[in-house]
């Protein structure tokens, strides 16, 4: 198969490089439709460093695959679109934090009580600055009170560095940077340290799926919203010993095993690039799919955030640009039996407000909406009384098994013995909606207008370090 001529674009497309290097030594629906972020996620939000957020399972626990989205395993690029040249010219360089010009660390296994490092050629050091013993083959690590066992040493933390031209193993996955092993409340976490650059190579195909080249420029959105999420989150999970997880807590993060040429490319042509609003990066939130409209996060009971905020995402009267995705419109049909089944299993998740101790709906209202039409209060009248749910909580008042709701914006009403809720979208419905983002991209519009579009009166600019 011919290679793809992508690649050679890095360097030409963007105008901030050649750029010193983004970090120096060490110190975020999964496809579109599988990613409610985001951020993430994600519907995902995460987190330790959105505490006050509802629920945000960021960027979502794997959701069900939408049939648009390309399959990696029979991935072929077809030629460029001719929008690939509308990468801008002239972006301002932005100079990093000092505690940002580090690698990236992402916690890709956290209280886990052992753990496999494998690869041809590594090396096993017990201190980040230790010259260490070289290794090859597999090592099992363990937890060993408060202490880390690996092999017949024992340590505080151990550090993994791959030989050259090596990469390094954890449980099978193979990835990219170093291992860094540390006893945690008397377990491990096993954290991933590389730059964010390589980061997102096992992070943006994850989020958006692969596509193919006629929707590249929404790969560059994704990959933009990805590095500006990570940059915004450095030390988000402090506490832990790194900066993200690698789940839908933040963003989907899969090591090598989902890397491939045409995401990589839209990484490397957007290098550095980020999102930033009066000078700081922004929350880079993101989802699956809006039907039509997306919300503020005032659906998690915060304040307005300008460049998140409700907006149409309307193609025209009749079509959102996202319609292309099976959550475009759902329904859900359920019994009186199973909703009070349901209901009185969730509420405490909910944060649902009243009795919890019925055992007949007799009405369920939706008492308002927010601007982008999800439900803001849902009111169920039972034979103990009222009680509400509110915002994007609602979502969890309807889970089912491992799955909430698959966004609150939805009508529901009683036919005959059962309730119906016709709904739209997948996601919590606040920042970008990545199925718009590959219509927009397949329509034509470059990277830079879909990230206006979604993130109003943000600002593109390029990090670099100055170390």
């Amino acid at each position: 198969m011919m290679r793809f001529p992508l690649l050679f674009l890095a360097a030409g497309l963007v105008s901030c490089a050649p750029l010193p290097p983004l970090v120096t030594d060490p110190p975020s629906e999964t496809p579109a439709e599988n990613s409610q972020k985001k951020i993430a996620s994600a519907d995902s939000l995460s987190k330790d460093s959105a505490a006050s957020v509802p629920f945000v399972a960021v960027a979502p626990a794997v959701a069900p695959k939408d049939s648009s989205v390309s399959d990696s395993s029979n991935f072929k690029p077809v030629e460029p679109a001719p929008v690939l040249s509308s990468t801008p010219k002239n972006i301002p360089t932005m100079a990093l934090a000092a505690e940002l010009s580090r690698d990236f660390r992402v916690g890709i296994q956290v209280g886990v009580s052992k753990t496999e490092i494998s690869g041809k050629n590594y090396r096993i050091a017990f201190h980040e600055n230790d010259d260490g013993s070289e290794k090859s083959g597999a090592l099992k690590i363990s937890a060993n009170g408060s202490r880390v066992s690996a092999g017949s040493d024992k340590a505080d933390s151990v550090w993994i560095f791959p030989g050259e031209s090596s990469r390094i193993s954890v449980d099978g996955k193979e990835y990219r940077g170093k291992i860094l092993v540390v006893n945690s409340a008397k377990k491990l976490n096993v954290i991933n340290i590389l730059p964010i650059e390589d980061y997102l190579k096992g992070v943006v195909p994850n989020e958006i799926g692969k596509l193919d080249a006629s929707m590249f420029e929404a790969l560059k959105v994704q990959a933009v919203a990805a590095r500006t999420y990570a940059y915004h989150h450095f030390n988000s999970r402090i506490s832990l010993g790194f900066d993200v997880f690698a789940t839908v807590q933040d963003q989907v993060y899969n090591g090598c095993a989902s890397e491939a040429e045409l995401p990589s490319a839209a990484i490397d042509s957007t290098a550095g690039i980020v999102l930033t609003n009066n000078g700081e990066f922004i929350e880079a939130y993101y989802h699956s799919t809006c039907g039509g409209y997306t919300d503020g996060v005032e659906v998690w009971g915060l304040a307005p955030v300008s460049y998140l905020k409700s907006q149409s995402d309307m193609k025209n009267t009749d079509s959102a640009w996202c319609s292309a995705s099976s959550y475009s419109s759902w329904k859900k049909v359920y019994s009186e039996k199973e909703l009070v089944t349901m209901f009185k299993k969730n509420f405490k998740a909910a944060k649902a407000s009243g009795n919890s101790d019925f055992s007949k709906i007799q009405q369920i209202e939706v008492q308002s909406e927010f601007p982008g039409r999800r439900v803001n209060q849902l009111e169920v009248l039972t034979d103990k009384g009222i009680f509400t749910a509110n915002g994007d909580r609602i979502r969890q008042l309807f889970k089912e098994g491992s799955k909430i709701l698959p966004s609150s914006k939805f009508k529901i009403e009683k036919n005959g013995k059962v309730w119906v809720l016709d709904g739209s979208g997948f996601g919590h419905g606040i920042g970008m909606c990545q199925m718009g983002a590959r219509a927009r991209a397949k329509a034509g519009q470059s990277f830079q207008e879909i990230l206006q579009a979604y993130y109003p009166g943000t600002s593109l600019q390029c990090v670099h370090s100055e170390q």
